[in-house]
C-alpha cells in the first residue's frame, strides 16, 4: 500500500477508535449517498414513465409505416408485404386503411380517425387487443350475429363524448369522392351504420379520444378504395433500429413509396422527455455538489489540524506531490464509499418498487396502478462517474493548499 493511502486512511479514522470514520466524514459520506441514491431513483422513475408512454404510443401505432406519395392507395399490398417480411429484422406486417370520417351517435356528432384493419394480421403489429374492454381480447369487426351491421371499436373517451356504449348503433359519414359542387346541389354524404362491439382504452388521450377501428373490407367500401389500402404497418424486432430499417427499405422500394417510423410520429414529445431527464439529472446533481463542499470542509479542517505532521513529512523527504495525494485520496475514499452505498441504496429502493409496487398511484387518472421504474445500468455508470468526478475536484483545492506548506512554517505549529 502506498504510504500516501495509508496516511489518508489514518487521517479518516476517529481518534477515539470507536468507529472507522470520524463523525464529520460520516456526514459527508451521507451527503454523497443521498445525492447518488436520489439521482438513481429519479432517473429510474423518469425512465419508467418514458418507457410507459413510449410503449403505449408506439404500441398503438406502427414501428414503420409504408405508404405512397399523395395518399394514393397501395394496390399490390400482399406482394409488398411478402417482400418486406423477408427481412430478418421485421417480425410482422399488416395492411391498414387510414381515413377521416364523421361519426354520429344518437345525440352527438364528431370527427373520427378511422382505421380499417385485418382482424388476423393487425394484432401482430399493434397492442390494440391488450386495451380492449372485452376480456377475450378479440377484435369483433365483422357483421354481428342478430344484427345487420358490421362492428366498430371506439376509444373510451370518444364513446363517452358521443354518449354511446357497447351495443349502440353509430353512423359514419364520408365525403370522399365527392366534390364541392355536389354539396352545393344538396347531395348528402354517404352514410353507413355500425354497431359498437367493443371499446378500448390505451391510456393515451390522443388515441382514446379520436380513433375508431372497422374491418378492412368495410373501410375499402366506405372510402371507395376497391382492393387498395393506404398503409402497410410493420413491426420490427428492435425499436432502436426502426430508423435504420426505414432508411434501408425506403432505398430498396424507391418511388412511389415513402416510409415513416415511430420517431417521426411524436418527435416533440420524445425530445421533451429526454430534456426532462437531463434537467432532473442536473438539478439533483446539486445534492452531490453540496456533499462535495462538506468534503472540502473536512479536508481543510484536517490540514489545519495536521499542519505539524505535514511539516514533519516534508522534513523527512516527502515531496509536495505526495502530500497532495494524501488529501486527494481522502476525498476520493469518501466519494467512492458514498457513491457505492448510494448506488446500492438506489438499486434496493427501485427493486422493491418494481417487485412489490410499494408506491401506488390512482389508476383511473394515470392508467397504471403503481409508480413505474426502469433501471438502466448506463444511468448507474454515469451517476457514479459524475459523483466521483465532483468529489475528486472538491479534494484538489485543499490538497493543493496542503502541498504548498513549507516544512519550517508547518513545524512551528508544534510549539
Amino acid at each position: 500500500m502506498p504510504y500516501e493511502l495509508f496516511i489518508a486512511k489514518r487521517y479518516l479514522q476517529s481518534k477515539q477508535h470507536n468507529g472507522f470514520i470520524s463523525v464529520i466524514a460520516f456526514i459527508a459520506i451521507g451527503g454523497v449517498i443521498l445525492g447518488v441514491a436520489a439521482l438513481i431513483i429519479m432517473l429510474s422513475v423518469t425512465n419508467g414513465f418514458s418507457k410507459e408512454v413510449r410503449s403505449r404510443l408506439i404500441g398503438m401505432n406502427a414501428h414503420v409505416s409504408i405508404h405512397r406519395y399523395y395518399g394514393d392507395p397501395i394496390l399490390d399490398a400482399e406482394k409488398l408485404i411478402e417482400r418486406v417480411v423477408s427481412h430478418k429484422k421485421i417480425v410482422a406486417a399488416a395492411p391498414v386503411i387510414e381515413g377521416k370520417v364523421v361519426i354520429a351517435g344518437e345525440n352527438e356528432m364528431d370527427g373520427l380517425f378511422l382505421w380499417g384493419i385485418n382482424q388476423e394480421s393487425f394484432p401482430e403489429v399493434s397492442d390494440l387487443p391488450k386495451h380492449l374492454y372485452d376480456s377475450s381480447r378479440k377484435l369483433r369487426l365483422g357483421v354481428v350475429p342478430g344484427a345487420k351491421h358490421s362492428g366498430i371499436v371506439l376509444g373510451r373517451h370518444l364513446a363517452s363524448r358521443l354518449r354511446v356504449a357497447i351495443g349502440d348503433q353509430v353512423l359514419l359519414m364520408t365525403v370522399r369522392g365527392m366534390e364541392r359542387d355536389d354539396l352545393l346541389r344538396g347531395i348528402t354524404p354517404r352514410v353507413h351504420a355500425f354497431l359498437v362491439t367493443d371499446l378500448f382504452e390505451s391510456g393515451m388521450y390522443h388515441y382514446d379520444d379520436n380513433f375508431g377501428f372497422i374491418s378492412l373490407s368495410k373501410a375499402q367500401e366506405i372510402l371507395s378504395l376497391g382492393n387498395g389500402v393506404t398503409n402497410i404497418h410493420l413491426r420490427v424486432a428492435n425499436l432502436d433500429e426502426a430508423s435504420d430499417i426505414r432508411g434501408n427499405l425506403e432505398e430498396e422500394l424507391g418511388y412511389p413509396y415513402r416510409l415513416t417510423d415511430w420517431t417521426q410520429h411524436f418527435p416533440e414529445l420524445f425530445e421533451w422527455m429526454e430534456l426532462e431527464k437531463w434537467v432532473i439529472f442536473i438539478a439533483l446533481s446539486l445534492i452531490i455538489v453540496v456533499a462535495a463542499f462538506n468534503i472540502m470542509s473536512i479536508l481543510s479542517m484536517s490540514i489545519l489540524i495536521k499542519t505539524p505532521e505535514i511539516g514533519i513529512l516534508r522534513a523527512m523527504g516527502s515531496r509536495a506531490a505526495g502530500i497532495r495525494r494524501i488529501f486527494v485520496y481522502q476525498g476520493v475514499v469518501i466519494g467512492a464509499f458514498g457513491t457505492a452505498l448510494g448506488c446500492l441504496c438506489g438499486f434496493i429502493v427501485c427493486w422493491l418498487q418494481a417487485s412489490f409496487e410499494i408506491i401506488s398511484i390512482p389508476s383511473d387518472i394515470y392508467i397504471i396502478s403503481s409508480l413505474p421504474v426502469d433501471m438502466q445500468w448506463v444511468d448507474f455508470g454515469v451517476v457514479s462517474l459524475v459523483s466521483l468526478g465532483i468529489c475528486l475536484l472538491a479534494s484538489v483545492i485543499p490538497a493543493q493548499r496542503a502541498a504548498t506548506l513549507q516544512p519550517v512554517e508547518a513545524i512551528r505549529h508544534l510549539a
